[in-house]
């Protein structure tokens, strides 16, 4: 976990000196106690409720960040960096069209599983935090240099014009919107948005 590697190389300092240990060490429990709340569904945790998880006092969570928003983007940045190596998509390029197919879908729901309660939190956040889009914007054009070395093959086969509008739809298709549509609107399991994901994507290759 991100925030454990952070404490991990401030306890391997061996110039810290115990107030800088405990302020680590607290900073990180506040950040570890908003995510855990998050991730239980509760989009909107007071400080008060924040400080309690962690087992701070209140006057503590503004000792270690400037406010709120503060603490909630350095929360989404842990979370998102604990989630990296889910953004990969294993063995990236190779296998038949059906296999690199079934590896997309399967290597994007276990991401939007593991960050579903942090993005609703970045989705809700973002206007009051204008980095969060930025950050969003970076993950999006990483998914889209994914997609081209991904489907090189059907892509290199049409119209530039058209690869483009090809890679937009398998963004969309395979998006977290599309996820949260299909868990909330549709009430779909795993099971069932990973079926409907790849019988789409099979029909946008026919």
């Amino acid at each position: 976990m991100a925030a454990a590697q952070d404490l991990t190389a401030v306890l391997d300092d061996e110039h810290i000196d115990g107030r800088t240990l405990r302020r680590t060490r607290n900073r990180t429990s506040v950040i570890a106690a908003l995510l855990e709340i998050i991730r239980e569904g509760n989009l909107r945790p007071g400080a008060s409720e924040i400080a309690e998880r962690a087992g701070v006092s209140h006057r503590s969570v503004f000792r270690y960040f400037d406010d709120l928003d503060d603490l909630v983007l350095t929360a989404i940045d842990h979370a998102f960096a604990e989630a990296g190596p889910l953004a990969e998509i294993p063995d990236i390029g190779s296998g038949s069209l059906d296999e690199r197919v079934a590896g997309l879908v399967d290597a994007r729901l276990a991401l939007f599983e593991s960050v579903d309660g942090t993005m609703q939190l970045a989705r809700m956040r973002a206007p009051s935090i204008p980095s969060i889009d930025e950050g969003i914007a970076e993950i999006a054009a990483l998914f889209r240099s994914q997609m081209a070395e991904h489907f090189e093959p059907e892509l290199e086969a049409l119209d530039p014009a058209d690869r483009d509008l090809l890679v937009d739809g398998i963004l969309v298709l395979a998006s977290y919107d599309s996820y949260t549509i299909h868990r909330r609107l549709f009430h779909s399991d795993s099971a069932r948005i990973r079926a409907a994901w790849i019988y789409a994507l099979r029909a946008m290759f026919a």
